[in-house]
C-alpha cells in the first residue's frame, strides 16, 4: 500500500527552536504572551529545551545576560510585543555594557498590522537600536535562516554583545520552506594580533622597571586567566583589575593587588601611579575606571583589545594591538625577554607590594574592630563571605554599595564572578544567580544583593523556589538606596529625598514563597547563617543589617 501521506511541514517557530537547540541552547527565558505563543508551544515539544518564566521581562533578559557571561555563548530572551519587550530594555542594555552574547527576541503583531494601533503597538526595532549590536526585523520566511546565522555571528563575534530578533506573529506561524537545514556556518573568532605591534610591546616591557598590568573584562571573555598569570609570574608584573574584570584573576594571587576604578583602593591607585609603563588588557579605559580620565596612569600605555575602536580613543598615544588577549598574551610569553638586573629589580619592587597590601588590608579589611560591629560592617560581611564560601562558588553581585564592597571580595582560583558594571543596572544578581544554578547546578551560588535591587526582583524568589534551586541570597540591607543616601549627605548634606525604606521582612517574605531564611545583625551570626545557607538544598535567604554609615563616597578602601 502506497502512503500518499505529505511530511508534515515545519513552522518558522518550530524552525526557530530548532535553530536554538542546534546552537546548544538549553533554556529561554521569558514570559509568553499572544504574539509569540508559537515559539513557547514549539519549546513544549523540545525534550533538552526549558522555557523559564520569570515574574517580569527584565528578569528574563538579566538572566539571558549571566547565561552569556558564564558559557560564552548567547543567552536567550523571549517577550512580546510592546510592554513585554520595552521591559528586556535595561536587561539588555547591561548585556550590550559589559559585553555579554545575548539573543533578544521579540514578537510584534501581525505585519500588515505594525504601527497601526494595533494591540501593544511599538517600534521595537527603533527600541533596541542604541542598546544591541544589532537589531532586525523578520517578516518573511526565506530570511530566517540567513538573519539567525547572522544574529549568532554577530552577538559572538568581535566584543560580544545582544543582538535582537524581531518576528512578526504571522510570519511565525507559516511554514518554512524546506530547502533550508538547521545549522550556520562558524568562523574562527580567534584574532592573533599584529606581531610587528606584539614584538613592539616586548621590547617596551623589556626596556622599563615599572611594569603595571591593568587586566579587565577582556581577560575573562578571553578566558585568559592562565595566560595573565602565566606573563606576570614570567616577567614579576603587578596586576590590577578594573571593576568589570573583577574575577579574571584570583584575588588570593601574589601578584594580584586589588582592583582599581570610581570606587578602588588606594593602593590600586598608588601602584598605577608609580609605574613606568602600563599594559591595559580588555581594558577599555572608560570613564569610570579612569575617574573621568583624569586619574595619574604612565606616560608609555600599551592597550590590546578585541575591539579596535576604543584602542587609543581616550589616550591618542597609546601603543594598541587589535587582537583577542589569550592569543596575543601566548605570543608576548613565548617571546619574552627580559634582563636578569630588571628581574632582579622588579622582584623587589613585588615585595615591597605585598607588604603594602598586607598592611592595606590590616587597616581597611581585616580589621579585628569591624567584626565586633551591629550592625554589620561592610568590610568585614565581604571578608566573612571570601573566608567561608567554598572554591567552586559562583558569585552573582548586584549593582549599588553591594558592587563596590565586594571589590573587596577574595576571589579563589576556580571562583566565578560577575556583575552588572558599565550601565549599573540593578535587580541583575538574582536573575543571574538562577542562571548560573541552571548552567552549574553542582556549584555553590552565593547571590549578594542590596535591599534596593532586591526590591526590584524580590518576586523571582519565588522563580528559584519553583525551579528547586538552592541559591544563597545574601541581602546587604541599609534599609534604602543607600548608595544614592550616601552620595546625597557628600554633596548636600544634611538633605536627602526618596532614599529611605519602612524595615522590610525579607526573611518572611522569603519564607512566603517557601523559601528558607533569617536576619542577622552582627558578624558571628552572619557566619552561623552563611553555614547553614551553604548547607541548605532551597533557596536560603539571609537578611544581613549592615552599618549605614560605611560610606563609599569617603574613600574607605
Amino acid at each position: 500500500m502506497i502512503d500518499n501521506k505529505q511530511p508534515k511541514k515545519q513552522t518558522v517557530a518550530q524552525y526557530v527552536v530548532e535553530f536554538l537547540k542546534y546552537e546548544g541552547v538549553q533554556y529561554v527565558f521569558g514570559i509568553p504572551g499572544g504574539q509569540p505563543l508559537s515559539i513557547c508551544d514549539a519549546i513544549y515539544d523540545q525534550e533538552d529545551m526549558e522555557f523559564i518564566a520569570p515574574h517580569h521581562e527584565n528578569a528574563a533578559a538579566h538572566a539571558a545576560d549571566a547565561m552569556g557571561r558564564l558559557t560564552g555563548t548567547p543567552g536567550v530572551c523571549l517577550a512580546t510585543t510592546g510592554p513585554g519587550a520595552t521591559n528586556l530594555l535595561t536587561g539588555i542594555g547591561g548585556a550590550k555594557r559589559d559585553s555579554s552574547p545575548v539573543i533578544a527576541i521579540t514578537a510584534n503583531n501581525n505585519k500588515k498590522d505594525i504601527l497601526r494601533d494595533d494591540a501593544q503597538d511599538a517600534d521595537h526595532n527603533a527600541l533596541f537600536r542604541s542598546l544591541t549590536k544589532w537589531t532586525v526585523q523578520i517578516n518573511d520566511p526565506e530570511h530566517v535562516h540567513e538573519i539567525m546565522s547572522e544574529a549568532f555571528q554577530t552577538a559572538l563575534s568581535g566584543n560580544p554583545g545582544p543582538v535582537h530578533i524581531d518576528f512578526t506573529r504571522d510570519v511565525l506561524q507559516k511554514d518554512m520552506p524546506e530547502k533550508y537545514q538547521v545549522y550556520r556556518n562558524t568562523i574562527n573568532r580567534k584574532i592573533p594580533g599584529d606581531v610587528e605591534q606584539l614584538n613592539k610591546i616586548i621590547d617596551i616591557i623589556d626596556n622599563y622597571e615599572r611594569p603595571v598590568i591593568w587586566a579587565g573584562n577582556g581577560v575573562k571573555l578571553s578566558q585568559a586567566r592562565k595566560e595573565l598569570l602565566n606573563l606576570a609570574e614570567l616577567l614579576n608584573i603587578p596586576i590590577i583589575t578594573t571593576f568589570n574584570g573583577i574575577g579574571a584573576v584570583p584575588t588570593t594571587h601574589d601578584l594580584v593587588f586589588g582592583t582599581r576604578s570610581r570606587m578602588g583602593t588606594m593602593l590600586c591607585d598608588e601602584i598605577i601611579s608609580d609605574s613606568d609603563v602600563m599594559l591595559a588588557i580588555g581594558n577599555s579605559l572608560n570613564g569610570p575606571s579612569t575617574s573621568r580620565w583624569k586619574m595619574k596612569i604612565p606616560n608609555k600605555l600599551i592597550q590590546i583589545d578585541i575591539d579596535p575602536t576604543i584602542i587609543g580613543k581616550h589616550y591618542p598615544e597609546t601603543l594598541g594591538v587589535w587582537g583577542d588577549a589569550k592569543e596575543c598574551l601566548k605570543y608576548i610569553i613565548n617571546n619574552s625577554k627580559t634582563t636578569e638586573m630588571k628581574q632582579v629589580n622588579r622582584k623587589k619592587r613585588i615585595e615591597q607590594l605585598k607588604e603594602k597590601y598586607k598592611k592595606w588590608k590590616e587597616t581597611r579589611v581585616n580589621v579585628p574592630e569591624y567584626r565586633k560591629e551591629s550592625p554589620i560592617k561592610p568590610q568585614s560581611l565581604i571578608e566573612t563571605i571570601g573566608n567561608i564560601a567554598p572554591n567552586n562558588t559562583v558569585f552573582s553581585v548586584d549593582a549599588g554599595n553591594p558592587g563596590i564592597w565586594t571589590h573587596l571580595l577574595s576571589i579563589k582560583e576556580n571562583n566565578l564572578y560577575m556583575k552588572p558594571v558599565g550601565f549599573g543596572n540593578m535587580a541583575f544578581s538574582l536573575p543571574g544567580a538562577i542562571a548560573a544554578k541552571l548552567t552549574y547546578p553542582e556549584r555553590p551560588v552565593i547571590c549578594i544583593v542590596g535591599d534596593g535591587s532586591l526590591g526590584m526582583s524580590l518576586a523571582e524568589i519565588e522563580t528559584a523556589v519553583r525551579l528547586k534551586l538552592s541559591i544563597v541570597l545574601i541581602v546587604m540591607n541599609d534599609k534604602g538606596y543607600g548608595n544614592i543616601k550616601q552620595e546625597q549627605l557628600r554633596d548636600f548634606g544634611p538633605r536627602y529625598i526618596g532614599v529611605d525604606f519602612t524595615d522590610i521582612s525579607f526573611t518572611d517574605i522569603a519564607i512566603a514563597c517557601n523559601a528558607k531564611g533569617e536576619r542577622v545583625n552582627n558578624n558571628a551570626g552572619f557566619e552561623s547563617a552563611l553555614q547553614r545557607a551553604l548547607s541548605s538544598n532551597s533557596l536560603y535567604l539571609i537578611d544581613a543589617l549592615i552599618d549605614q554609615k560605611e560610606s563609599v563616597w569617603d574613600k574607605p578602601f
